[in-house]
């Protein structure tokens, strides 16, 4: 009569054990989860940052803004004073 009541008690034991096991997996998961969450956030927001910086950058480095950047400090084109409508010669003798 014992031998089935210590059986019964060592089930119940580790159906208990592994019932807490489970919430704590549970609990672990979810707040995982939240936390995934938050960095995939953060992530797409630093993406998009990044890609209006890069744009920044190309506006900054073109040459029809640093035309105008130098325009405004004062640089004025040069004109070339090589007229290449006429053919050079290619030796001279």
């Amino acid at each position: 009569m014992k031998k089935p009541m210590l059986v019964i008690s060592f089930l119940g034991i580790i159906v208990v054990a592994l019932v807490v096991a489970r919430i704590t997996l549970e609990n672990s998961i979810s707040t995982t989860g939240i936390k995934l969450v938050d960095l995939q956030n953060q992530i797409s927001a630093v993406k998009k940052e990044n890609e209006l910086l890069k744009v920044a950058y190309l506006q900054a480095g073109s040459y029809t803004n640093i035309a105008i950047k130098a325009k405004q400090l004062g640089y004025i084109s040069v004109k070339s004073q090589i007229d290449l409508a006429t053919p050079l010669p290619i030796a001279m003798r």
